[in-house]
Parts: structure tokens; C-alpha cells; sequence
């Protein structure tokens, strides 16, 4: 986990974990990246994706992934401006 703090007070998170699987090899991915309301479009969740990248590289990953709801529209836009593309499909069945 890692925390971004701006004038003392935390304005976000990412937690993440690396790992390794026979498709894609050592793999980075950020199971959360969350910044406060208040913080958003002043360059935290930048600053946070450009720590986690230099942490990604660092362990030898080739980039860095993660899922973003589909309803999460101000999400995603902010995902592309930072060089992220869709990649795949996630698909899940909920059992009852």
C-alpha cells in the first residue's frame, strides 16, 4: 500500500501486489487506486500512478494493470490520459 498526503491530511491510496502467472509473466496490479474527492484533478492520483510505476519497474514488470468499473466513466478518462489502454474483457458469474 502506498499513501499520498498533501498538507498533512491523506488525499489517497493505491494498494497493489506483484505476481507471476504463465501467460503474462510477473505482473503489477493495483487493486485499488482511490483519491479523496476533494484532491481529484490536482495531480494525486499521478503522482500516486507514477510511484507505482517506478515501483513496477523496479521489480522487473513489464507495466502495470488493473479494472476499473464500467459505470466509473471520470475513471476511465483519467486512465487513458495517463497511458492506459482496455485491454481485455473481465467477465464474472455471481452465484446466488
Amino acid at each position: 500500500m502506498c499513501v499520498a498526503v498533501t498538507e498533512g491530511r491523506v488525499a489517497g491510496v493505491a494498494v497493489f501486489r506483484c505476481f507471476e502467472n504463465t501467460h503474462a509473466g510477473r505482473k503489477f496490479y493495483v487493486d485499488d487506486l482511490v483519491t479523496d474527492e476533494a484532491a481529484r484533478s490536482s495531480g494525486v492520483g499521478h503522482a500516486l500512478l507514477v510511484f507505482l510505476e517506478k515501483l513496477a519497474r523496479d521489480r522487473g514488470c513489464s507495466g502495470i494493470e488493473l479494472d476499473s468499473g464500467t459505470h466509473r466513466k471520470r475513471a476511465h478518462k483519467f486512465y487513458f490520459r495517463e497511458g492506459f489502454i482496455i485491454s481485455s474483457f473481465a467477465f464474472r458469474k455471481e452465484f446466488e
